[in-house]
């Protein structure tokens, strides 16, 4: 049986909620700058529950407010790229790289921007400043692996994955990448290790029963693969990779 790669996709309805409008309309006497903030936190709120564009509204009064403040250009780019608009969310990340070069967020969150439009070469070196000047942060890493294993930089990939593991050893987003990357390179048992690390950590975590089911049906482990197939398929709300389990049961039903 194929093997698959799925990718987990970390991404940070449309109205303010009533203490959000009203903590906004207690400050209207105070200074822009203070109104500004309190827009912003609620527009911070907002992308918490994948409101990205009422966050956009809420960042562009407090832009208008406080043009200044580099910090408000970086949160309406996170709200830009929620509603895939990577193009504004680009535009935004310019800004609060070049008014705070030393600040690594921009530079990561515009790396990923650049992934998500292909421009590979620019995502690795947005990573790469932002790796320079956060040499302890992991997800730094996953992310510039991922973007090397899109490239075929196995070898880069694959170092990138294990420096993230080695700084976050419970890190979801970097086992499950390393994971897939292990399979891609023919070392199907140190996948299932990876993804078995994920699920002891996470039983809920969907996509790694899937994952290790496929690589166990490989690897003739029936009976231990219809059950991660099996969990998933409990787990998962995705009606496309539900039906990718389904077909891979069946076969294993149809071999047995």
């Amino acid at each position: 049986m194929g093997g698959t790669v799925c990718l987990l996709v970390l991404l940070i309805g449309f109205l303010v909620t009533n203490s959000q409008a009203q903590r906004v309309a207690a400050d209207q006497q105070d200074s822009p700058e203070s109104q500004a903030l309190l827009l912003e936190a609620a527009a911070q709120d907002q992308i918490d529950l994948g409101n990205h564009e009422t966050a956009v509204a809420l960042l562009t009064r407090a832009i208008d407010l406080a043009p200044h403040r580099s910090e408000f250009f970086y949160t309406r780019a996170i709200a830009h790229s929620g509603l895939e608009d990577f193009d504004k969310a680009l535009s935004d990340f310019d800004v609060a790289v070049e008014a705070n070069p030393h600040w690594a967020l921009p530079l990561a969150g515009r790396g990923t921007a650049h992934n998500a439009m292909g421009n590979l070469d620019s995502a690795i070196s947005d990573l790469s400043d932002a790796i320079h000047l956060e040499p302890g942060e992991a997800s730094l890493y996953t992310n510039r692996g991922q973007v090397y294993h899109q490239r075929g930089e196995l070898e880069l990939a694959r170092d990138d994955f294990n420096l993230a593991v080695q700084l976050a050893p419970d890190s979801v987003a970097a086992r499950f990448n390393r994971g897939v990357l292990l399979y891609a390179v023919g070392r199907a048992e140190d996948a299932v290790e990876d993804f078995s690390h994920i699920i002891a950590i996470d039983p809920l975590q969907a996509p790694s029963y899937l994952n290790r089911g496929l690589i166990l049906a490989e690897l003739d482990e029936a009976d231990l693969a219809r059950a991660d197939l099996e969990q998933f398929i409990a787990l998962s709300e995705n009606p496309e990779w539900v039906d990718l389990a389904r077909n891979a049961l069946a076969q294993l039903d149809g071999e047995s």
